[in-house]
């Protein structure tokens, strides 16, 4: 655990000189900015990933509803196809029953 070790063995140094607390205390702020400083980075990054979850859900979203218009367009395609190939075979019967 980095800070938490290196402040505990410093503590079992007894702490009896004024400059080796001074040391450890340094020491443990810079810890704190540093630490403080990867925890902004992670946070800008997480902004970030936040920001770009969200513009791929609308996206998707954009995409499923055109899927669906291209879905129903295509249903229509094939029940005209359907209706037009039963218009031509019955079209086609009516031509064999007239007499030649």
């Amino acid at each position: 655990m980095g800070i938490l070790d290196d402040y505990n063995q410093n503590d079992d140094a007894g702490g009896a000189d004024p400059a080796d607390a001074r040391r450890r205390r340094s020491r443990l702020e810079r810890d704190i900015v540093i630490a403080e400083s990867d925890l902004k980075k992670v946070l800008r990054e997480r902004t970030d990933l936040e920001i770009e979850q969200k513009r791929l859900k609308k996206q998707e979203e954009r995409i499923r509803v055109e899927r669906d218009a291209l879905d129903r367009k295509l249903k229509k395609t094939e029940d005209d196809q359907r209706l037009l190939e039963e218009e031509i075979k019955s079209l086609k019967k009516k031509l064999k029953t007239l007499p030649v």
